[in-house]
Order: C-alpha cells, then sequence, then structure tokens
C-alpha cells in the first residue's frame, strides 16, 4: 500500500512538473518573440522606416473565435480553406484561433487593473503549488487527515478560483473592447483559452475535500472525547 502510494505521488510530482514546465516554456518563448518583433519594428522605424509594423506589432493580439455554424445553421458548414500542402489543394476549414492586429481604446483604469490581476494570478499560481507539493508531501509520510492538511485544502481551493477570477475578468474586459472594433462574419468572438473553467473546478473540489476532510476529523474528535 505505501509503495503504491509513493509511486502515484511521484507520478503526480512529475505530471505537474511537465505541466509547469512546459508553460514557463511557450510563456518565455511568447515573450522572447514579442520583444524581439518591437525591437525590430522600432528599430526600423528609428532608421526612416515605415511605422507600419510597429503599429501591427502592438496592436497585436490573440482572438478565440467560435463559427457560427454552431448555433446559427445556415447551410455552410466551413466558410473558409486553406492550402494542403501535400495535395496542393485547398480544403474547408474552420478557425478556433487567431492573431490579429487591431488598434483597440483601453483605459488607463483597465489597464491598471490588468496588470494587477496579472499579478494577482501569479501570486495565487506559486503559492497554490507550495500548498499542493506539501499536500503531497504530507501524502507520502502518510500524514493525511489532519487540520494542517484541512487548511492546505481550503487555502488551495480559494486560490484556484481567486486565479480564475483574476483571469477572467481582464479577459472578459478586453473582449468587451474588442468587440467594439473588430467583427467577423462567420464567426463570435469568444473568452480566451487562457480562461479555464478547469481551475474553477478544481478549485470547488478542493474545497469540498478539504470539509470532507474536517467532518471526519470532528467526528473523530468527538469519539475520543465520548471514550
Amino acid at each position: 500500500m505505501k509503495r503504491r502510494l509513493n509511486i502515484l505521488c511521484a507520478i503526480v510530482l512529475l505530471v505537474m512538473g511537465w505541466s509547469v514546465g512546459v508553460s514557463v516554456y511557450y510563456m518565455g518563448l511568447g515573450m522572447t518573440k514579442g520583444v524581439q518583433m518591437g525591437m525590430d519594428a522600432a528599430r526600423e522605424k528609428l532608421e526612416g522606416g515605415n511605422s507600419a509594423q510597429l503599429e501591427r506589432v502592438s496592436n497585436l493580439r490573440t482572438v478565440s473565435v467560435l463559427p457560427k455554424f454552431l448555433d446559427e445553421w445556415k447551410g455552410d458548414l466551413f466558410t473558409d480553406s486553406v492550402r494542403n500542402e501535400k495535395t496542393g489543394r485547398y480544403v474547408p476549414m474552420a478557425y478556433t484561433n487567431l492573431m490579429v492586429s487591431v488598434p483597440v481604446e483601453t483605459p488607463a483604469w483597465q489597464k491598471v487593473a490588468s496588470t494587477l490581476m496579472g499579478l494577482l494570478v501569479l501570486v495565487a499560481n506559486v503559492w497554490a503549488l507550495v500548498l499542493f507539493i506539501r499536500l503531497v508531501v504530507s501524502v507520502n509520510r502518510s500524514d493525511i487527515f489532519n487540520w494542517r492538511n484541512v487548511r492546505r485544502l481550503r487555502r488551495l481551493g480559494v486560490l484556484l478560483i481567486v486565479g480564475f477570477v483574476c483571469v477572467l475578468l481582464p479577459e472578459y474586459l478586453s473582449l468587451c473592447s474588442l468587440r467594439e472594433v473588430f467583427a467577423l462574419e462567420s464567426y463570435d468572438l469568444i473568452l480566451s483559452d487562457s480562461v479555464k473553467v478547469t481551475n474553477l473546478l478544481l478549485g470547488l473540489i478542493a474545497l469540498i475535500v478539504a470539509e470532507v476532510f474536517a467532518i471526519g476529523l470532528k467526528m473523530k474528535e468527538e469519539q475520543d472525547l465520548t471514550i
């Protein structure tokens, strides 16, 4: 039993490390490429070139879209096409994510709020990761049913929910601003993929498990007092 528990804990830590590593890698890659594009565009402008490239980079944003045929059937399943390099023919397709350069007027308060929420998300994710590692280590030591783990689970659940809300609000405000200046004929603009309901679900599950642990510990304490 102990060996099986150790194996499961090791697998959890490996999967968690892989997930964090992949996220950090692509985040760093995106930031590096973005900075490089911005520097190239600024250098071109300083050399007397066209400033259009700098404007495109500064207005670059990722847009998540939903094909309208999913909710408004008009007889056309796909309204776009892409060239298949294997056959040289165009095949029908529908987008789910786009990168577009669209100027959007963003209020100063929204920029400040988005920055603060981004920092809060970072703090919440790091704190939740630390709590999760402590929880796994405690389980690996067979020290499971105690009030420390109850507090850890409660904090973990709250942090996951706070992180979800802090990602949801800026993305929703950004989506509302984008919808005022940008629209597509065959698509509806939707929330970004960065808003993951899975985090909210995991937070609620952590809170439920914490309350189950708390109820069990209270029942055990009452039995001990009765004896």
